[in-house]
């Protein structure tokens, strides 16, 4: 009886595994990761978009972007992004990101902070 449940565990696992993978990238749904480089910023296209989530309200605000000039501004360093729903001003700032091992790597990541200087908003694509 035992086995019998082992087989029909393992059966599904590799079922759901198989369909999970069998599904196009394009149509799974949920947002891209959170943006956080210039290049990440710089594939955004107009028409695209994003969902800017703010952790300070718990916020989702959902913008349409109107050119790539516009979705870079979002990673300029020291630019000024508002919430609409809690209308407080966050900055944009980059430093070095960790590379392998917590060392410093590399490549610049883009945040976005409050006035004490810790994450509190990101920006995400979101599917079409």
């Amino acid at each position: 009886m035992k086995s019998v449940k082992v087989i029909l565990t393992t059966g599904l696992l590799v079922l759901s595994s198989v369909v999970t993978f069998a599904i196009p990238p394009a149509k799974r749904t949920g947002p891209a990761p959170a943006l956080r480089s210039a290049e990440a910023f710089s594939d955004v296209k107009p028409g695209d978009k994003l969902a800017l989530v703010c952790k300070q309200c718990d916020t989702v605000t959902v913008q349409t972007v109107g050119s790539k000039e516009e979705a870079m501004e979002l990673c300029k360093e020291g630019a000024e992004i508002t919430c609409e729903s809690c209308k407080k001003d966050f900055k944009v700032v980059r430093h070095a990101g960790k590379g392998p091992r917590g060392k410093a790597g590399s490549h610049t990541e883009t945040k976005i902070v409050n006035d004490k200087g810790e994450e509190c908003m990101f920006v995400t694509k979101l599917p079409e």
